[in-house]
């Protein structure tokens, strides 16, 4: 018994379900208590027909409990709870127990309460109105037949019965109440969520617009202007050859820049559809830094900054997706060559028990602590510190933690940035 009242108290209050289901629950239960103790109440003033009904009450939605709970078809249910139970037993019963001199009346209007909670539409406003002629019908015919009505025997009796079905009625009803005000609150509280998220979604997509906006604009003006140039250029006579090859260099570098940006962007895409897919092969570090150091950082492009390079060709080759991790590179020096102006960019690999660590740093502008602490989330933007870190950071946070790696940023305004991310030493033979 101490098991089927806690399954039916977590059916019922702790697990989210319909609400009409719920009432159901409620209805068939407290419906069965109210039988069993108006058997015995009926019993004791003898009142064997209303006994007897009470009884089948009991039987019937125990029956219709069993029936939902192995078929699902409440729908079912609450047709014959309207139409057996509310019009044709109850009634049967308001003879039984007393007439209009008893707690019938209070049954009646739970009763119609329940069916304009179960039905759903229309249906729950005819039925109602049926059930409100019915019972009022039920009433004065009762009252003109009185010798059609078992009476009870004392004044006592009525007073008792009267009692027990107000209170039980006010019970099942409070019982109601409570869930309705708690699923409305819940419902309210989801759909203020729902807007929060919403809101955040919008902010978010303007972000991401607007960061992409700049990222794409700014190597495209750049294209602009040096296909602009070299035009002129190989107008005049004789060509300069060699400001045509730097500008032709200026080009080759904003069209790189920008497919990394789209790769980025078809990435992001990947990553929120959990499609992120890593193609796993021995490979050493120390080579995949020093091919992107050779083919992003060129000294005439630097903005005066110095490259420094602390990479150990000694460590041994990892198990890693070699075009993820020339992309993550790419992003962060790519990030740090924006940031910084005749300054100091370096690039350093060591090994410590289990990892290989890559430590990006540079001198630059740094970053506030409320943007750092964001970057890995999503995309920011920040116009006040011309910071535009676009979706590069973000794609590397999950590219390396594909990898089983972790990575993470120290950052000070004015000081500069250090981006450090490490990767499972698993060791393999080339």
């Amino acid at each position: 018994m101490k098991r089927f009242l806690k399954g039916a108290y977590g059916e019922n209050v702790e697990r989210p379900i319909d609400f009409r289901v719920r009432l159901f629950h409620i209805l068939a239960f407290g419906g069965i208590t109210i039988s069993f103790f108006t058997v015995l109440i009926s019993l004791v003033t003898h009142m064997w027909m209303t006994a007897a009904l009470a009884a089948s009450l009991i039987a019937f939605s125990a029956g219709l409990v069993i029936f939902t709970w192995k078929t699902g078809k409440y729908q079912v249910a609450y047709f014959f709870t309207v139409v057996v139970i509310f019009m044709i037993v109850l009634p049967m019963m308001f003879f039984s127990s007393g007439g209009h001199r008893s707690g019938m009346p209070s049954i009646f209007l739970l009763a119609v309460l329940f069916t304009v909670l179960m039905i759903k539409g229309k249906r729950a406003l005819l039925l109602s109105v049926f059930e409100i002629v019915e019972y009022s019908f039920v009433c004065v015919y009762a009252f003109h037949h009185p010798e059609l009505v078992s009476h009870y025997e004392t004044e006592a009796q009525i007073l008792t019965d009267i009692i027990f079905a107000f209170t039980c009625v006010s019970i099942v009803c409070g019982i109601v109440t409570f869930f309705y005000l708690r699923e409305y609150d819940y419902q309210r509280e989801l759909l203020r969520e729902q807007n929060e998220k919403l809101k955040r979604y919008d902010a978010s997509r303007s972000a991401f617009l607007t960061t992409v906006s700049h990222e794409v604009n700014n190597p495209l003006n750049a294209i602009n202007l040096h296909a602009h140039d070299t035009l002129e250029l190989m107008e005049e006579d004789p060509p300069d050859a060699e400001l045509i090859q730097n500008n032709q260099r200026v080009i080759e570098q904003m069209v790189a820049r920008i497919d990394r940006i789209l790769t980025d962007l078809k990435d992001t895409v990947a990553i929120e559809q959990g499609r992120l897919a890593l193609n796993l092969a021995p490979m050493r570090l120390s080579k995949l830094l020093r091919d992107v150091a050779g083919t992003y950082f060129r000294r005439e492009d630097s903005a005066g900054n110095e490259l420094i390079l602390e990479v150990d060709d000694t460590l041994p080759p990892i198990d890693a997706d070699y075009a993820r991790i020339v992309q993550v590179v790419a992003n962060l020096l790519s990030n740090a060559m924006q940031h910084t102006k005749e300054g100091k960019i370096k690039i350093s690999l060591y090994m410590r028990t289990g990892e290989q660590i890559v430590v990006i740093s540079d001198n630059g502008e740094g970053m506030k602590k409320e943007i750092r602490e964001q970057v890995f989330k999503g995309y920011i933007s920040s116009d006040k510190e011309y910071w535009r870190h676009g979706i590069g950071l973000y794609v590397s946070h999950q590219i390396v933690e594909a990898h089983g790696g972790r990575i993470w940023i120290d950052s000070k305004l004015g000081e500069g940035t250090t981006v450090t991310f490490t990767l499972p030493d698993r060791r393999t033979t080339l």
